[in-house]
């Protein structure tokens, strides 16, 4: 069985107060590509054996703590089937990003594996699932556009009719989601944006994003990879529409609505040698016929 596991982008992204577990409650807007992971799921032969899980990304180490092999532990648990699976991932979305590829990918496995084992499963079963294996992965359950907040449980989905061409760049460093947050907590606290007033700029393509978005992550991360600043600065420059960094980085990515010029910077950020990616939103209605749910 192949599914789908499609990249977010951030939309603005406000960290709040620190929770009695260590993890920060935030508060963001999540928008999925079409950019995407594919997920091939399978039940092994033997039900002695150990479940498996491979990927095509040779810096990607896969063991027992990777979200996908957490994923079917967490449905295992619940569900006390006995098959084992195999997961071979194949990844188009860059890692370390901030584009959730992890969590796509773990959303992606309890879905499949749902699907797969005719599992008696609710949204609500995977909802409460998702929570105990990241923030962003119960998003990536449903993949619409929603508010996110808190520890990433409240979801408050939005239609919206933009069409952007959305390039995505990304230099040769990874950053730390983790590493990120704990150069956040060394610096005073940082204004918020409105979130409610970037989603309604961002529906009504009034020009605003610029002036209202703000990710709090985006100077801890220019902190720590400067590079990443030196990137950011350059892309301004150019003739998009908006720029912004995704979740922790290290991933700019910009909205452009001429279709020439999203191919112009594509070919010019490619040779200048960055990870480059072009795509757009995920239409849901679109491409239900690839979706499980």
């Amino acid at each position: 069985m192949i599914v789908k596991a499609h990249a977010k982008i951030n939309l603005g992204l406000n960290v709040l107060d620190k929770r009695d577990d260590g993890y920060h409650n935030l508060e963001t807007i999540m928008l999925p590509l079409s950019l995407h992971d594919s997920l091939d799921i399978s039940i092994l032969p033997n039900n002695d054996s150990d479940d498996f899980v491979t990927c095509d990304e040779c810096s990607l180490k896969i063991n027992k703590y990777n979200l996908c092999h957490k994923a079917i532990d967490a449905l295992r648990e619940k569900f006390k089937f006995k098959q084992k699976i195999r997961i071979d991932i194949h990844k188009s979305i860059f890692i370390q990003s901030g584009l959730g590829g992890g969590s796509a990918d773990a959303a992606a496995t309890i879905k499949g594996v749902a699907k797969l084992l005719k599992l008696n499963i609710t949204d609500q079963d995977m909802i409460d699932i998702a929570i105990k294996i990241g923030s962003d992965v119960p998003w990536a359950i449903f993949e619409k556009p929603a508010i996110v907040e808190s520890k990433g449980n409240k979801i408050n989905f939005f239609e919206h009719n933009n069409n952007f061409n959305i390039l995505i760049i990304q230099p040769h460093f990874g950053l730390s989601t983790v590493e990120v947050f704990h150069e956040y907590d060394k610096f005073e606290p940082l204004p918020h944006c409105d979130i409610q007033a970037v989603k309604s700029s961002f529906i009504n393509d009034d020009g605003k994003l610029n002036e209202l978005c703000i990710n709090n992550l985006q100077e801890p991360a220019f902190k720590m990879l400067p590079q990443l600043k030196e990137l950011y600065d350059l892309v301004k420059k150019e003739n998009v529409d908006f720029v912004s960094m995704t979740g922790a980085g290290s991933a700019i990515y910009c909205f452009i609505k001429d279709k020439k010029m999203s191919k112009k910077l594509e070919d010019k950020y490619y040779k200048l040698g960055y990870n480059v990616e072009l795509t757009t939103f995920f239409n849901e209605k679109e491409e239900k016929k690839h979706h499980l749910f």
